[in-house]
């Protein structure tokens, strides 16, 4: 009874100060404050610790990554600057027999040279590089397609091989005026083609037709029509009909491989006989490329004020199957293969060399067996960030027409 009555009298004084003093006062005259005090700067500071854990540990990440994506990127520059050293071997005649023992000749460009080997990913320390050099004289040039003088039209077949090649995926060759109306120096509509009056006013924003050269061949997006499946290869025309175009293949290169076995060789020196010695020569089958994308047979760079120049001719050596039945309207499928058969067996010197298959000396006139300009795409990854940068570059002139760092 007397425990009962000392709780019951405490009970009832506290009550009292409660009342009288009010809450602060009350813990502040108590013992118990110094304990809440120090619960309150405990909370603080484990709060203050965690945000700065939290802001450290994601400055330390950030700046890993930003460290490994500066050095991915000085790796992939000096890729591009070894893609432009493997060019100048080429024009020298130098190491693509040493590398895959086939014989090439600096006065022409094929599939059988430096430039043109499928090099792996090489790695480079912590990180690792992919190199690929890619033709673009084997490529319709579109800025091309639209003269300044209406008497040369006849002379300039790159709108005739463009309404060719839209018409063999399938697509209508209106595409051909809508890319001319893009390019020509005039607002002057082509029958089926847009020009700013009639069409690009009317968008949402609004934008004007070049009426000049295209600066990327990624611009086909903005003009009319031009959606991405369209420009990505992934849908209209025959990909999309009931009769799909059949027995395609990845590419009409030949073997342009270079494994790691012969890599080593050449670094360590010759040894037993690799696995890639023993390997036969695989006949590859001829047939259309698996891509529509239009990037693979498209190209805006060359020379704009001369559509008769080198740097726009397209190169009989490299290009695609797509592309040379595109030449003309007689182009059947057993003159594309006899005409990259006859190159696989060997590369031709002169474009009359294949005068008995295309018989236009107006269109021969546009091609060529040598290439000047290239695509130069070096991706080099460390510590799994990856940079990839593409650029073109004109061999003969020394001269980047584009540079993209991604």
């Amino acid at each position: 009874m007397a425990v009962i009555s000392r709780l019951i009298r405490t009970y009832e004084r506290r009550k009292r100060l409660l009342n009288e003093q009010g809450l602060l006062c009350y813990i502040a005259g108590s013992h118990g404050y110094v304990l809440i005090i120090v619960l309150i700067i405990i909370t603080l500071l484990v709060s203050i610790a965690g945000e700065f854990i939290v802001v450290a540990q994601t400055d330390i990440g950030y700046n890993r990554k930003l460290n490994s994506r500066l050095r991915a990127s000085y790796l992939a520059k000096s890729g591009v600057q070894v893609g432009k050293f493997l060019l100048y071997l080429d024009t020298r005649g130098m190491g693509a027999e040493q590398l895959t023992g086939k014989s090439t000749d600096k006065d022409i460009d094929s599939y059988n040279d430096l430039w043109a080997i499928d090099f792996p990913e090489m790695p480079f320390g912590e990180g690792s590089l992919k190199l690929a050099i890619i033709d673009e004289n084997s490529k319709i040039n579109l800025s091309v397609v639209a003269t300044a003088y209406s008497d040369e039209m006849e002379r300039n077949k790159y709108y005739y091989f463009t309404q060719n090649f839209f018409m063999n995926l399938g697509l209508t060759p209106d595409y051909a005026d809508i890319i001319r109306d893009w390019v020509d120096i005039d607002d002057s509509r082509m029958p089926y083609g847009a020009e700013h009056a009639d069409y690009y006013q009317n968008l949402k924003p609004p934008y004007p037709a070049k009426n000049n050269a295209m600066d990327s061949i990624d611009e086909l997006l903005l003009l009319k029509d031009f959606t991405p499946n369209i420009y990505y290869g992934k849908g209209g025309g025959s990909y999309n009909s009931e009769q799909k175009e059949q027995n395609l293949v990845d590419d009409n290169k030949g073997d342009t491989s270079l494994g790691m076995d012969k890599l080593r060789e050449i670094i360590e020196g010759p040894g037993l006989e690799t696995a890639a010695e023993k390997k036969e020569e695989v006949l590859r089958k001829i047939g259309k490329e698996k891509s529509r994308a239009l990037a693979d047979y498209f190209t805006v760079y060359g020379e704009r004020a001369d559509y008769s120049s080198d740097f726009n001719k397209i190169n009989i050596n490299t290009a695609s199957y797509r592309v040379l039945s595109a030449l003309t309207d007689s182009m059947t499928p057993d003159i594309v293969t006899e005409i990259i058969n006859r190159r696989l067996v060997r590369p031709y010197k002169s474009v009359d060399e294949i005068s008995d298959l295309i018989t236009d000396n107006t269109i021969r006139e546009r091609l060529s067996t040598k290439s000047n300009i290239f695509r130069i795409v070096a991706a080099a990854t460390v510590n799994d960030v990856q940079v990839k940068i593409t650029a073109v570059y004109n061999r003969t002139m020394r001269t980047l027409y584009y540079w993209c760092e991604e």
